[in-house]
């Protein structure tokens, strides 16, 4: 009895994947992706920079200066405490959009204000000078002084109280300005970030859409720290958040600030702090947070250089911040040692009171914040700590600097797709066709490879592919696909009893002994797999056969074989009953020899093709010094491959065979274990007649030794294109401890309709385990070879890069670097004598061309590029210049 279209287990594997899927888009993930990242993060390894010490505001400085807020004067205090160790740059969290008024500042702003509306100004100097107005009266109207005049003036001269008077008001008016100057800590504050002269501030903003017109101006607090053009089109700008309410510092602060940064840490749906923003646009401007300000202050780099790249981030000079399409940056949160901060910190209190010596903060970044729990906010970040505003913005900077920030590369859409995709025909196409014990182990292994997808690129390099919804998928639908099986064969989840499996087990006897097979079938996959139930249904896989109902045959086999691969000879069965049940039979024509006349064959209706294992072997399509390529067919899937075999006992004596059959697997071993877009992929491997093969993928376009004639090269950006692919390649197999040692031309596949790039032939590549000390053999083309390798040092993936940059340089010139007519100059030459100028043999290169190969060509390993990912940059970089120059 066969199943109904509604229960059958590809259609509910595409039932729960549908599910996933919707899931997914509805971003029901997110949580799982999150708690991945955030493993990921507490357990990659990275030490904050140095050159951040931060300030803080902690418990002892509240326990020593007193309850918060204190008078801004004592930041005013700290601030010259610290410029006078000259530090790089000095920065605070701490809000500074409000005046402090001091209880007694605004009682000496109402006496000031009552001693200006009074006659007591006045009245100073009218007493002083009324002596001298008398008498000048007088004299004006032509009048000797009488007497009464005289003796005014004799008595204004020797009357004390009223010359006290009028020197004690002049000296009020003094005392009320000396404590109205005491008393106002932002006045205080303002002159010490003057003196200082390095002292950036932070303001918050509340991100959404700016209301008003695009050509409104920057408040005048802003207008100075407009530092960021991104860009110079449309395409090329960062959809970069924005703000639409802003809450800078006052006028008095910022007049002679450094520079103000956004600064406003914000929290994802969980609530923790995973990403900050780099810059918000306001308008049609961009402003910089502050750590980016910070970070930029500290290498000399001016703000305007910064520009956008897309699919990169921020990039300015040498430094890369790589960041998503909105400007927001993924910092790593740093963990201290067991209990200590993971920066230096300082408590504000022993700074101010001199505990502390300035020297310590001579060239660093010092940060000032808020960090004692009773008065400042505590964020959970991704690192599963509780951090104060400026913790996070040390790591912010220290991410910058260090370019230890968390980023999705541009690539990570189409390899999240794919696993999707691969998950989902995983389930719905294969897992069906397997027994339980071996789905489990598969579900298992790929469940388990694509944690590690994940958690190998975040932990290692800092990518982060978000892959929680396929393993949740994958994970679900095998739950899903072990109890539809289990419900299925009538048993439950609840163990069967032994009168229950008895009656069954007697019941199916008894309906195949009436010939109702089909019955018996249903009865017997009710029973436990097991041992004695496989006896029952494999004699009953019999009996179809001799009613010659191979299909039903097939379906019992096949059920045996799925809980029980090497049962009896099942397998062979299995192919039988496929084959008698698909295939036409005809009767055997006689051609004189003893048969029977009722005997049958398989009618294949043609000669069949060469077969070696598996393949069907179509044409040769190529051959070296010790093997030969063919073009075959994969019959069971019609997969096209490339099979290279090598004919093991007619090439090698006896004495030497058992090596080369190490080698040859070797090579098999190696390269299989890399699975890279730009490195050919390794699907098989066998030994059949002494006769060794690996079945590859077949690769479409031409060997770059095509492209080697002066008449037929490649353009210059194309090859540098080229090139990166292949160095991004290397750098998957260098991380793998995998080092080519053959890298040439003839051993790169470039298609140029597709644009693909595939490294092939890793057939002499050594895989360089850390255990293994002995100097490593000298393989590979002389011509390509870097100088160690000729010398046969132990290698590593830095030889690689030198046989690039040979390739590199033929590529863009048509000629090779080192040219001899014998073995031993050539090797002298590439060990001891510089390479040709690139720009004497080509003068139409861009500038940036000649630097790249002159540092992959250096003698000595250390001052070439360290890894292919680097030397990838410096190479995209110069073929996006050179296209930018040529459109």
């Amino acid at each position: 009895m066969r199943e109904s279209f509604w229960t059958r287990e590809w259609f509910l594997g595409l039932v729960i994947g549908l599910i996933a899927v919707v899931a997914a888009a509805l971003g029901q993930m997110h949580r799982f992706d999150y708690m991945v990242y955030d493993t990921a993060m507490r357990l990659a390894s990275a030490a904050p920079t140095p050159r951040i010490a931060i300030i803080a505001i902690d418990a002892k400085s509240i326990e020593s200066l007193g309850p918060w807020p204190w008078p801004r004067s004592r930041l005013a205090n700290l601030l010259d405490v610290i410029d006078s160790g000259k530090p790089t740059a000095v920065a605070t969290t701490l809000p500074l959009d409000e005046a402090q008024i001091d209880p007694g500042l605004a009682a000496i702003h109402q006496l000031q204000r009552q001693y200006a509306d009074s006659s007591l100004p006045r009245a100073s100097t009218t007493l002083s000078g009324v002596r001298h107005d008398v008498l000048l009266s007088a004299r004006t109207m032509g009048l000797r002084a009488p007497q009464t005049l005289i003796e005014l003036d004799r008595y204004l001269r020797k009357n004390a109280p009223l010359r006290a008077l009028s020197s004690d008001l002049g000296k009020l008016h003094a005392t009320l300005n000396d404590l109205e100057q005491h008393l106002n800590t932002d006045r205080i504050l303002a002159q010490a970030i003057k003196r200082a002269g390095n002292v950036d501030l932070s303001m918050s903003f509340e991100p959404g859409i700016t209301q008003g017109k695009p050509g409104a101006p920057l408040p005048n607090a802003l207008r100075k720290n407009l530092l960021l053009d991104l860009g110079t089109s449309k395409q090329n700008k960062p959809d970069a958040l924005s703000a639409y309410s802003m809450q800078p510092p006052m006028p008095a602060f910022t007049k002679d600030a450094r520079g103000i940064g956004i600064f406003s840490p914000s929290a994802d749906g969980d609530g923790r702090i995973r990403r900050t923003s780099l810059a918000v646009r306001y308008y049609q401007h961009y402003l910089p947070s502050l750590g980016l300000l910070l970070a930029l202050q500290s290498l000399n780099l001016a703000p305007d250089k910064i520009s956008y790249r897309d699919g990169v981030g921020l990039v300015a000079g040498s430094l890369t911040i790589r960041t998503s399409t909105d400007l927001q940056l993924r910092p790593h949160f740093y963990l201290g040692n067991g209990a200590g901060a993971a920066f230096t910190t300082y408590s504000f209190a022993d700074v101010l009171n001199g505990n502390v010596s300035p020297e310590v903060f001579r060239d660093k970044i010092v940060l000032i914040g808020l960090t004692a729990p009773s008065i400042a906010p505590q964020f959970n970040t991704a690192a599963d700590t509780r951090s104060p505003p400026v913790n996070i913005l040390a790591d912010e900077v220290s991410s910058i600097l260090n370019q230890d920030a968390f980023y999705t590369p541009s690539w990570a859409l189409w390899v999240k797709l794919l696993v999707w995709a691969a998950v989902l025909a995983y389930l719905i196409l294969l897992l069906p066709l397997l027994g339980n014990r071996i789905a489990t182990v598969a579900t298992l292994l790929l469940f388990s490879g694509l944690l590690v997808t994940m958690l190998y690129p975040l932990i290692n390099h800092g990518a982060w592919i978000a892959l929680a919804g396929p393993s949740l998928l994958l994970v679900c639908g095998q739950v899903v696909l072990l109890f539809k099986r289990r419900l299925s064969s009538g048993r439950g989840f609840l163990p069967s009893t032994a009168d229950t499996i008895e009656n069954a087990r007697m019941l199916g006897l008894a309906f195949q002994g009436q010939g109702q097979l089909d019955l018996a079938f249903d009865r017997f996959r009710q029973l436990p797999a097991g041992e004695p139930v496989f006896e029952l249904l494999y004699n009953l896989a019999l009996d179809y056969e001799r009613r010659r109902r191979f299909s039903k045959a097939h379906d019992v086999y096949a059920y045996i074989h799925r809980h029980d691969r090497h049962y009896r000879d099942v397998k062979d069965r299995l192919k039988r009953t496929e084959s008698l049940s698909d295939a036409k039979l005809a009767p055997a024509r006689s051609n004189g020899d003893i048969a029977s006349a009722g005997t049958l064959i398989l009618e294949t209706g043609g000669l069949q093709k060469p077969m070696l294992g598996r393949y069907e072997i179509d044409r040769e399509i190529g051959r070296g010094a010790m093997s030969v390529v063919y073009e075959g067919r994969d019959p069971k899937i019609g997969r096209v491959v490339a099979i290279k075999t090598l004919p093991l006992s007619s090439e090698f004596d006896a004495d030497e065979l058992d090596q080369v059959k190490r080698r040859f697997y070797r090579e098999a071993e190696t390269a299989g274990r890399l699975s890279h877009p730009n490195i050919v992929t390794i699907h098989d491997v066998g030994e059949e007649h002494d006769l060794a093969y690996i079945a590859m993928e077949y690769l479409k376009g031409r060997n770059l030794t095509h492209f080697l004639n002066r008449e037929h090269l490649l353009p210059t950006s194309t090859v540098l294109e080229i090139i990166a692919k292949c160095a991004v390649a290397l750098d998957y197999a260098h991380q793998h401890h995998v080092v080519h040692r053959d890298v040439k031309p003839a051993n790169i596949v470039y298609d140029v309709d597709s644009n693909t790039v595939k490294l092939t032939d890793f057939g002499i590549a050594r895989i360089t385990d850390a255990s293994r000390t002995k100097t490593g053999t000298v393989m590979g083309t002389p011509s390509y070879m870097s100088p160690e390798q000729l010398a046969g040092q132990r290698l590593d993936g830095r030889a690689d890069l030198f046989s690039l940059g040979i390739t590199c340089f033929q590529l863009l010139t048509g000629r090779l670097p080192f040219q001899a007519d014998t073995m031993a100059s050539l090797m002298y030459k590439i060990t001891n004598e510089a390479h040709p100028a690139l720009n004497s043999l080509r003068d139409d290169l861009a500038p940036c061309v000649s630097p790249i190969i002159n540092k992959v060509l250096q003698k000595n390993p250390d001052r070439r590029f360290q890894t292919g990912r680097e030397m990838a940059e410096r190479l995209i970089q110069c073929a996006h210049d050179i296209r930018k120059m040529n459109t």
